[in-house]
Protein backbone atom coordinates (compact mmCIF):
# COMPACT_ATOMS: atom_id res chain seq x y z
CA UNK A 1 0.00 0.00 0.00
CA UNK A 2 1.18 3.62 -0.84
CA UNK A 3 0.48 6.60 -2.48
CA UNK A 4 -0.84 8.80 0.97
CA UNK A 5 -2.13 12.21 0.13
CA UNK A 6 -2.64 13.81 3.27
CA UNK A 7 -3.52 11.07 5.56
CA UNK A 8 -1.33 11.47 8.31
CA UNK A 9 -1.88 11.54 11.73
CA UNK A 10 -5.21 9.99 12.89
CA UNK A 11 -8.08 12.60 13.79
CA UNK A 12 -8.50 10.87 17.63
CA UNK A 13 -4.83 12.75 18.13
CA UNK A 14 -5.94 16.20 17.02
CA UNK A 15 -5.23 16.11 13.39
CA UNK A 16 -8.34 17.74 11.52
CA UNK A 17 -7.54 17.62 7.88
CA UNK A 18 -8.56 15.72 4.81
CA UNK A 19 -6.84 13.32 2.38
CA UNK A 20 -6.74 9.50 0.55
CA UNK A 21 -5.10 6.39 1.21
CA UNK A 22 -4.95 4.06 -1.90
CA UNK A 23 -3.78 0.39 -2.62
CA UNK A 24 -0.75 -0.53 -4.89
CA UNK A 25 -3.46 -1.67 -7.30
CA UNK A 26 -5.53 1.26 -7.24
CA UNK A 27 -8.84 -0.28 -7.02
CA UNK A 28 -9.60 0.52 -3.17
CA UNK A 29 -9.19 4.10 -1.77
CA UNK A 30 -9.85 5.35 1.78
CA UNK A 31 -11.35 9.08 2.11
CA UNK A 32 -10.59 10.59 5.03
CA UNK A 33 -11.82 14.19 6.11
CA UNK A 34 -12.47 14.91 9.37
CA UNK A 35 -13.94 18.43 8.96
CA UNK A 36 -16.75 17.46 7.17
CA UNK A 37 -16.56 13.83 9.55
CA UNK A 38 -16.84 12.18 5.82
CA UNK A 39 -15.02 9.17 6.38
CA UNK A 40 -15.48 6.45 3.53
CA UNK A 41 -13.42 3.46 1.44
CA UNK A 42 -14.37 3.14 -2.26
CA UNK A 43 -13.33 -0.50 -3.58
CA UNK A 44 -13.68 -1.23 -7.36
CA UNK A 45 -14.45 -4.71 -8.51
CA UNK A 46 -10.98 -7.03 -8.67
CA UNK A 47 -9.95 -5.59 -5.71
CA UNK A 48 -7.91 -8.12 -3.59
CA UNK A 49 -8.98 -9.16 0.20
CA UNK A 50 -5.28 -8.72 1.13
CA UNK A 51 -5.48 -5.37 0.21
CA UNK A 52 -9.11 -4.57 1.27
CA UNK A 53 -7.93 -5.89 5.25
CA UNK A 54 -4.64 -3.39 4.82
CA UNK A 55 -6.79 -0.54 3.87
CA UNK A 56 -9.25 -1.49 7.04
CA UNK A 57 -6.06 -1.41 8.95
CA UNK A 58 -5.03 1.88 8.14
CA UNK A 59 -8.44 2.91 8.82
CA UNK A 60 -8.08 1.35 12.25
CA UNK A 61 -4.82 3.06 12.74
CA UNK A 62 -6.77 6.20 11.89
CA UNK A 63 -9.33 5.62 14.67
CA UNK A 64 -11.86 4.61 12.56
CA UNK A 65 -14.22 1.72 11.55
CA UNK A 66 -16.88 0.04 9.32
CA UNK A 67 -20.43 1.20 9.99
CA UNK A 68 -22.92 -1.82 11.29
CA UNK A 69 -24.89 -3.09 8.48
CA UNK A 70 -28.05 -2.16 10.61
CA UNK A 71 -26.89 1.21 10.46
CA UNK A 72 -25.82 1.86 6.55
CA UNK A 73 -25.29 -0.65 4.22
CA UNK A 74 -22.90 -0.40 1.83
CA UNK A 75 -23.53 1.57 -1.52
CA UNK A 76 -22.89 1.09 -4.85
CA UNK A 77 -21.82 3.75 -7.18
CA UNK A 78 -22.59 4.37 -11.02
CA UNK A 79 -19.42 3.40 -12.24
CA UNK A 80 -20.26 -0.23 -9.81
CA UNK A 81 -17.94 1.18 -7.41
CA UNK A 82 -18.75 -0.11 -3.87
CA UNK A 83 -18.48 2.66 -1.34
CA UNK A 84 -18.39 1.53 2.56
CA UNK A 85 -18.90 4.22 5.12
CA UNK A 86 -16.64 5.02 8.28
CA UNK A 87 -17.14 5.78 11.81
CA UNK A 88 -15.07 7.37 14.40
CA UNK A 89 -14.51 4.09 16.51
CA UNK A 90 -15.35 4.53 20.44
CA UNK A 91 -12.57 4.77 22.90
CA UNK A 92 -11.92 1.94 25.15
CA UNK A 93 -12.76 2.63 28.75
CA UNK A 94 -10.19 3.25 30.69
CA UNK A 95 -9.11 0.41 33.14
CA UNK A 96 -9.57 0.60 36.88
CA UNK A 97 -7.01 0.99 39.47
CA UNK A 98 -7.31 -0.74 42.26
CA UNK A 99 -5.82 0.79 45.08
CA UNK A 100 -3.19 -1.24 47.27
CA UNK A 101 -6.05 -1.72 50.57
CA UNK A 102 -8.19 -3.05 48.01
CA UNK A 103 -5.88 -5.87 47.56
CA UNK A 104 -4.97 -6.38 51.09
CA UNK A 105 -8.19 -6.61 51.87
CA UNK A 106 -8.89 -9.46 48.97
CA UNK A 107 -6.10 -11.66 50.21
CA UNK A 108 -7.36 -11.23 53.82
CA UNK A 109 -10.82 -12.61 52.72
CA UNK A 110 -9.36 -15.37 50.60
CA UNK A 111 -7.17 -16.68 52.94
CA UNK A 112 -10.12 -16.33 55.67
CA UNK A 113 -12.21 -18.46 52.86
CA UNK A 114 -8.93 -21.20 52.40
CA UNK A 115 -8.66 -21.45 56.79
CA UNK A 116 -12.45 -21.88 56.88
CA UNK A 117 -12.61 -24.68 53.99
CA UNK A 118 -9.25 -26.50 55.94
CA UNK A 119 -10.99 -26.19 59.24
CA UNK A 120 -14.30 -27.76 57.56
CA UNK A 121 -12.54 -30.72 55.93
CA UNK A 122 -10.73 -31.69 59.25
CA UNK A 123 -13.91 -31.52 61.26
CA UNK A 124 -15.23 -33.48 58.89
CA UNK A 125 -12.42 -36.02 58.25
CA UNK A 126 -12.50 -36.47 62.11
CA UNK A 127 -16.25 -37.21 62.23
CA UNK A 128 -15.41 -39.93 59.97
CA UNK A 129 -12.99 -40.88 61.98
CA UNK A 130 -14.59 -41.46 65.55
CA UNK A 131 -18.09 -41.14 64.99
CA UNK A 132 -19.57 -44.79 64.61
CA UNK A 133 -20.17 -45.96 60.72
CA UNK A 134 -22.96 -48.04 59.99
CA UNK A 135 -20.88 -49.72 57.72
CA UNK A 136 -18.92 -51.90 60.70
CA UNK A 137 -22.22 -53.82 61.21
CA UNK A 138 -23.11 -57.08 58.88
CA UNK A 139 -26.29 -56.07 57.33
CA UNK A 140 -25.31 -58.94 54.62
CA UNK A 141 -27.62 -62.23 55.42
CA UNK A 142 -25.09 -64.94 56.56
CA UNK A 143 -25.81 -67.68 53.67
CA UNK A 144 -23.71 -70.31 55.44
CA UNK A 145 -26.82 -70.84 57.72
CA UNK A 146 -29.59 -72.90 57.12
CA UNK A 147 -32.19 -71.37 58.07
CA UNK A 148 -31.02 -67.30 57.37
CA UNK A 149 -34.93 -66.20 55.97
CA UNK A 150 -36.57 -66.43 59.55
CA UNK A 151 -33.56 -64.45 60.99
CA UNK A 152 -34.03 -61.52 59.07
CA UNK A 153 -37.71 -62.12 58.33
CA UNK A 154 -39.56 -59.70 60.14
CA UNK A 155 -41.36 -60.81 62.83
CA UNK A 156 -45.26 -61.26 63.42
CA UNK A 157 -46.09 -60.33 66.85
CA UNK A 158 -48.00 -63.01 68.45
CA UNK A 159 -51.09 -62.66 70.94
CA UNK A 160 -50.69 -64.45 74.50
CA UNK A 161 -53.31 -66.80 74.91
CA UNK A 162 -55.27 -64.73 77.82
CA UNK A 163 -57.29 -66.49 80.58
CA UNK A 164 -59.99 -65.58 81.99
Amino acid sequence: MENHSGVGTCGPDGWQGKGTFTSQDGLIVLSVDYGDEDFHIDAKLGHSPADMRTVLAQARARGLEPMDADECEPEILEDSTIRIYLVLADQPAPEQTVSIAEIQARRRQSSAKRVTFAFALAVSVAAALFLPSPLRFDYIPDHDRADSREIYAPTQPTMAPTRG
